[in-house]
């Protein structure tokens, strides 16, 4: 597979917001989402199916950048 070539502005942001994203966001998620636990039954908890659906989004994202 072929290489693309970035300049070293886009490679700075896209290396930061993976970095932001490994980090921060993680914590973030996983923090959603353990307080949306605490509210009870998952199977009808809008919170929690929204956190993990974000997470989702955020892995993938992350795996993007990889």
């Amino acid at each position: 597979m072929a290489g693309q070539q970035l300049s070293r502005a886009a490679y700075e942001r896209l290396k930061a917001e993976f970095d932001d994203l490994t980090t921060r966001g993680r914590i973030e998620v996983a923090e959603e989402i353990e307080a949306a636990r605490a509210e009870g039954d998952l199977r009808e908890n809008a919170g929690y199916h929204a956190a993990k659906d974000k997470q989702g989004h955020m892995e993938g994202r992350i795996r993007q950048l990889e």
